[in-house]
């Protein structure tokens, strides 16, 4: 397994156009964090992109 890197190694990569992703890790990093999970697996994320109807109540005409 590879280890974490630095934020500054990180940063440095990134600002001089050394820094190659890699799609897998990008993916393992944010299904981590419970924020994305919640999102890819909520009701309305699922609906093939579908936008939630708003809440009906407290509604007015224009």
């Amino acid at each position: 397994m590879k280890r974490r890197m630095q934020p500054r190694q990180l940063k440095s990569l990134v600002e001089t156009g050394h820094y190659k992703p890699e799609p897998a890790l990008i993916a393992d990093a944010m299904l981590q964090r419970r924020g994305v999970r919640e999102l890819l697996t909520s009701e309305s994320f699922m609906r093939a992109g579908r936008i939630p109807p708003a809440p009906q109540a407290g509604r007015r005409a224009a």
